[in-house]
């Protein structure tokens, strides 16, 4: 199991009039009374309500942003002049594993897989730092997608990040987790680039994913080789890494221990991070003893017919 340190030595964000602040174990704090954040829904006043989430949604990208930046040491890497990634020095040069995130369609920007997450649970469960910190900590370069930001189809930006970066990439292995309708955008790149994406992606953990197997054009090869390589946490009431079958699932579905789309991603995570380690490790040679056995066994056979 993975042991993933706390977030300690927080760098401050700049002084800000939102009346919360994440406090040093990251979690939103009054400014004055110190109680946990609570959203104000003002029924009567939808326009200042939107602005609030704005608020709100504005604080916790810029946080997360100078988090990955000056803790984590981070490089914002354009695409054009608006869209950029989040990707970890020298990540492209990187000769071993590189692991990909790829968030749901909405206003998460880079780092957050859930906004509600993060303002009413912390950053430890609703960002995507305890992902960052793990893949790190296993000798891993990282790209964190940002496919909300510039206003391209999240589509659009999985495919151009993959012809820039990815696909230019000195690593190995290749690891992708995808949560919503991030994993239906991988699999459009998968459409789109199979023998490529074939090549590079070793495993693909698919957190709630909105991708399909039969509604998009994969073909036969396309989904065994999904089958084989990938996994699907899916929302259910049985216990975390229970199977739940589906025989249109196209790959092995098991339960992501809740029922909460946006709490996905941080209670599977130490799951996912098994499955990778297992697909890497080498599969079981067969031992003189085993040979000589089926051999004989044959043999036995034989003789008998």
């Amino acid at each position: 199991m993975l042991e993933c340190s706390g977030t300690s030595d927080i760098p401050k964000p700049p002084q800000s009039d939102f009346a919360y602040f994440f406090t040093d174990d990251g979690h939103l704090q009054h400014r004055e009374t110190f109680k946990p954040y609570r959203f104000t829904f003002r029924l009567n006043d939808i326009s200042e309500t939107d602005r609030e989430h704005q608020t709100l949604c504005q604080y916790i990208t810029q946080h997360v942003y100078q988090l990955l930046e000056h803790k984590f040491h981070l490089q914002r890497v354009y695409l054009d002049q608006q869209s950029f990634v989040f990707m970890s020095l020298g990540a492209l040069e990187h000769a071993g594993s590189l692991v990909v995130l790829i968030q749901d369609w909405g206003t998460m920007r880079s780092g957050v897989w859930s906004w509600k997450v993060v303002a009413h649970e912390g950053l430890e469960r609703g960002s995507q730092i305890p992902y960052l910190r793990c893949a790190l900590l296993e000798s891993c370069a990282i790209i964190l997608m940002n496919p909300n930001e510039g206003g391209q189809a999240l589509e659009q930006h999985v495919q151009s990040v993959w012809e820039r970066l990815i696909s230019k990439s000195s690593a190995e292995h290749v690891f992708v987790v995808a949560h919503g309708y991030g994993g239906l955008a991988f699999v459009d790149l998968f459409c789109h680039w199979p023998e490529e994406v074939e090549h590079r992606v070793k495993a693909v953990a698919f957190l709630n994913s909105s991708h399909s197997v039969w509604h998009q054009p994969l073909g036969k090869a396309g989904r065994d080789w999904l089958k084989s390589h990938s996994r699907t946490w899916i929302l259910s009431t049985k216990p975390l890494n229970r199977s739940v079958g589906s025989l249109k699932a196209g790959c092995p579905q098991i339960s992501a221990g809740t029922q909460c789309h946006d709490s996905a991603p941080a209670v599977c995570m130490e799951s996912v991070f098994r499955f990778f380690a297992k697909i890497m490790k080498p599969k079981p040679m067969a031992t003189p003893l085993q040979v000589i056995t089926r051999s004989k066994s044959r043999t036995s056979d034989q003789n008998n017919n």
